[in-house]
């Protein structure tokens, strides 16, 4: 359709009439050229839109094993679990000698006793300077010191010395959690048309320049030195 208006001639050969309208950038086109703004919008968006798409897709499937991103901070906790178990045992064997010496020093201190009686018992057998009295006295002091015996022996029965400390909180001894920048949390209320409580997730997200996992040992627990 033949028009005396230049300003509907084609926008690239700027001869034939411009009976073709994009509706994107609201241009005039001849049929020739039309295709040909076709077409190179087709490479525009396989090159701007689609490589991109795949682009993304590559590195989300790519988070599907787990030591991509982080392997760093995957390497940080094997590290922080090799030393914690180091001092995990040491900690262990310190406990197991204290428990020794423990079982010791009662074990001496009855043998001390017992000791002096079994002095005074061949001394007198030997010699055969007892009465009944001296029998009364020296079965007393045996029966004491079985006593004493037997009641080490019940205790430990009984599990009154208890080897044990609940006080580690085995959840919050290690933890990751992830620091994000306040502008990323606005986007994901844009993008999810809601209003997220940022007092909520205080705990989780921390305002910084640059958002990272990061590794956290609980101060009050065991830490790697």
């Amino acid at each position: 359709m033949a028009t005396g208006n230049k300003s509907n001639l084609c926008l690239v050969c700027n001869k034939l009439p411009g009976v073709r309208v994009c509706i994107g950038c609201n241009k005039y086109f001849c049929p020739k050229d039309f295709r040909e703004h076709e077409k190179q919008l087709a490479i525009k968006f396989d090159n701007e839109v689609v490589r991109s798409h795949d682009e993304l897709l590559d590195q989300i499937q790519k988070l599907e094993k787990s030591n991509y991103l982080s392997s760093n901070l995957f390497a940080q906790i094997e590290q922080w679990k090799k030393i914690t178990i180091n001092k995990v045992e040491r900690a262990a064997e310190k406990t197991h000698r204290q428990l020794i010496d423990l079982i010791d020093q009662k074990r001496t201190g009855i043998t001390k006793q017992l000791e002096l009686i079994t002095k005074e018992v061949r001394s007198r057998r030997e010699e055969e300077t007892f009465v009944e009295n001296d029998i009364d006295q020296l079965k007393q002091k045996i029966d004491k010191i079985t006593q004493k015996l037997q009641k080490i022996i019940q205790k430990d029965k009984n599990q009154s010395i208890i080897v044990e400390n609940n006080q580690i909180d085995w959840d919050r001894l290690i933890y990751v959690r992830e620091i994000q920048e306040e502008r990323d949390i606005e986007e994901e209320q844009q993008d999810s048309g809601k209003q997220i409580n940022c007092e909520y997730f205080q705990p989780k997200f921390w305002k910084k320049k640059k958002m990272r996992p990061t590794v956290y040992g609980n101060p009050h627990c065991i830490q790697p030195s």
